[in-house]
This record gives C-alpha cells, sequence and structure tokens, in this order.
C-alpha cells in the first residue's frame, strides 16, 4: 500500500471519528433538551407562585360572673382530699366550651388561700375553683371587679399572683405593679393575635386609700387610663377585647352610662366588649364594627333566696355568647381584613339541687340547648322572656333553640 493510500485511509477514519463525535455532542444534547421539555406540569409546578390570600379563623366564647358563695364551695369540698373539686359543677360547661378557642369568663371573687374563704359581702374564694375553670377549658379571664378588694391590699395581690402563675392563661385588671399592669400579654389562636383589658366601676368603696397608694392593684375605669392602654396596644394584635364591670345590678336594660362608654371604647377601636356586674342579662349590640354585650348575667351563684323574688329571677339566668373571627390577609395588596360574624347565644341556669351523697346542696351549670324540665319547670317561657332581653337593641343574633326544637 503507498504513503498516499495510506494517509487517505487515516483522514476517512479520522473523519468518521468526528462524525461520530459531532452526532453524539448533538443527539446528547437534544436528549437532554426533550427531557427537559418532556414534563412541563413539574416545571409549573415547582415555579408557581403562592395564593397571596391567606385566611385565618377562631372561635370565640364568653360567660359571665364566677360568684363563688359560701354554698357553692361548701358543696365542692371533697373531705377525702381536703380540697375543693368543682368540676361536677362544669360537666356540661367542658363540653360546651371544647369546640371555641378563646374562652372567657369574669372571676368575681378574690383567691387568697392564706386566709379563711367567706361569702357574700366580702367574698374569698378557694384557688381551686380557678384550677377547675381552667380545666374546664376557660383561658382568658377578667379580674377587675367591684369584689377585687374585699379582702385588702394582700389579698388582692396573691390573688394575682395566683393567676399569674397559671400558663397559657389571659388574666387583666389588677397587678401587683405597674410593671405587671402595663405588661399587655398577646396571646394567640390559629394565626390570629389578641389581648384583653379589664375595668371596673369601683370596689364598692373597699380599699380607696391602698388604691390610691398603689392604682395598679384593680384597674378603676378612668376614661384617660382606658385610652392610654388602648393606645399601647391596639397595633399589637389582631383582636382587642375590653371586659367591662359596670352598670345597675338586676336592671335589664344597659344603662346610660354603660352605652356612652361603650361607645367611647368603639370609637377607640375595640373590637369585642364582655360586660357583667348585673348578675342578669343585659342586650348586647353592635356600634359600628364593635360587638358589646352588655352583660351576661351569672355564670355560677347561689344568688336565689326566697326573699329576694327579682334575684331568685334573674340571678340564677345568664348566658354563653359566641362568635367567630376571621382574618384575611392579602399579601399582593398589604392589607389586613378583620371579621367578626355568625354572633350567637346559649342561655345557661345554675341548677341548686340537694345531693344526698355530699348531704348538702349542690350545683349545675346547665346550657338551655342541653336543659329539660328535671332541671327548670318552666324553662320554656324563661327561655322565651330572657331571648326578648338580650335581643333588645339588635335582634341580630343566633340563640341556640331548646332541645326538642334542635330534636325536630
Amino acid at each position: 500500500m503507498t504513503k498516499l493510500k495510506k494517509k487517505a485511509k487515516k483522514r476517512i477514519l479520522l473523519i468518521l471519528v468526528l462524525i461520530v463525535l459531532l452526532l453524539g455532542f448533538f443527539g446528547s444534547k437534544y436528549i437532554f433538551n426533550n427531557s427537559n421539555t418532556s414534563s412541563p406540569s413539574n416545571f409549573e409546578e415547582h415555579s408557581k407562585p403562592e395564593d397571596p390570600i391567606k385566611t385565618y379563623t377562631a372561635k370565640l366564647i364568653a360567660t359571665g360572673d364566677g360568684l363563688v358563695h359560701s354554698t357553692v364551695y361548701k358543696a365542692a369540698y371533697d373531705n377525702s382530699t381536703e380540697s375543693y373539686d368543682f368540676s361536677g359543677m362544669l360537666t356540661y360547661t367542658k363540653n360546651k366550651l371544647k369546640d371555641y378557642d378563646i374562652k372567657y369568663y369574669n372571676q368575681e371573687t378574690v383567691f387568697d388561700d392564706t386566709e379563711a374563704y367567706g361569702g357574700y359581702p366580702r367574698f374569698n374564694t378557694p384557688s381551686d375553683f380557678g384550677k377547675s375553670m381552667i380545666e374546664a377549658g376557660f383561658n382568658v379571664v377578667s379580674l377587675a371587679t367591684n369584689h377585687s378588694m374585699d379582702r385588702g391590699a394582700d389579698s388582692a395581690k396573691r390573688s394575682t399572683t395566683w393567676w399569674k402563675e397559671q400558663k397559657g392563661i389571659l388574666t387583666n385588671g389588677m397587678a401587683t405593679s405597674e410593671e405587671m399592669r402595663t405588661d399587655y400579654q398577646i396571646m394567640e389562636a390559629n394565626g390570629i393575635t389578641y389581648t384583653m383589658l379589664s375595668y371596673t366601676y369601683g370596689t364598692n368603696g373597699l380599699g380607696a386609700s391602698e388604691i390610691k397608694a398603689e392604682p395598679y392593684l384593680v384597674n378603676l375605669y378612668d376614661e384617660e387610663l382606658v385610652k392610654n392602654d388602648i393606645e399601647a396596644v391596639r397595633d399589637k394584635v389582631d383582636i382587642l377585647i375590653v371586659a367591662m364591670h359596670w352598670g345597675n345590678e338586676y336592671q335589664q336594660n344597659a344603662s346610660d352610662t354603660q352605652r356612652k362608654q361603650a361607645k367611647f371604647l368603639a370609637e377607640n377601636g375595640v373590637d369585642i366588649v364582655l360586660g357583667t356586674h348585673s348578675h342578669c342579662i343585659q342586650p348586647w349590640e353592635m356600634i359600628e364594627d364593635t360587638v358589646v354585650f352588655y352583660s351576661f348575667g351569672n355564670f355560677i351563684s347561689n344568688q336565689m333566696g326566697a326573699e329576694q323574688a327579682l334575684v331568685r329571677k334573674v340571678g340564677v339566668i345568664g348566658m354563653f355568647a359566641t362568635l367567630d373571627i376571621t382574618k384575611v390577609v392579602d399579601t399582593e395588596k398589604n392589607t389586613t381584613t378583620i371579621t367578626l360574624d355568625n354572633i350567637g347565644a346559649d342561655l345557661n341556669y345554675t341548677y341548686r339541687y340537694y345531693n344526698s351523697i355530699i348531704g348538702r346542696y349542690d350545683y349545675k351549670v346547665i346550657p338551655f340547648s342541653q336543659i329539660d324540665s328535671d332541671y327548670l319547670t318552666n324553662y320554656e317561657s324563661i327561655y322565651n322572656e330572657f331571648s326578648e332581653v338580650l335581643k333588645k337593641y339588635d335582634d341580630s343574633i343566633n340563640i341556640e333553640p331548646l332541645p326538642e326544637v334542635m330534636a325536630n
């Protein structure tokens, strides 16, 4: 073979190698590109932007005064443990609270386990009542009432300290220092932040000099104080609740003062006003976007003395109020919208009966949605009467029907 032929063969071989290499390069590039374009759904799934609108919801339930007369705590005494167990009184309540996130009641009386317990007129309640209420589910508790100073400054401080030691419980209205008073607790439920402020009209004239020396002991209602508290916390929460201990006892209408103060609270950005003190149900209403319940009546008490016909009629009838909170966040528009709706109620009754096992009167809180004639013979007429009271200013509230109505 000549050198010329050998060179020609080498050139052909080289050309073939180059062709193979080129085919391999372009082929692999085609395959690579093709593999990327063959599953566009995967690409879109990973690059799809998040929904700019997020919605959060929470459910609130609120009730009235935990007014623990001596007969109530004595009924809860357990000889075997030498302590007080109120859980039997709260069986229906615990079941009622289980589907809610924010669960409020008003603690009418102080807890001082170092002093003798007592009832009316200067109350002191076993702290075991607070434990039972927490175990039932309550997690928001107002403390400022006309009985906050029943046993003086030291007992007020011990009671406040007990509450502050309870983890996960939002309280307001009493403090042991100005630093504690203005250390506003911010809580969260399902992405919705909230807090509560608590005020009372007075303390039955008790502890005036002590409150003057230490005004943080109990929040006495004062517009400047309230406005400053609101301004300090309003922008830090989605929902601002104010608990008001106000009005006239045993009066089924809100007083002019109550309505004036409710308007002031609404104008200053309060979302929900929860009223107590009258020991009977008062109406509810909307003031602009603010939900106002003027009074829930008693949650539990022994206000049923035969010599006080009016007290017997209203002192044992209270209510649970309920509502839904919805928070909508639009990240594109940078807006947050809060709405309060599905506002409802369920009346409740403090049932007193003779318990032969313990040999004394006992108590149980019964929601009207679970009541029958064994508990209250005339419950239908009472339901109708107090439903009308509640709806007097605004009838757009859903009051839970009686059991036989729900059954039908």
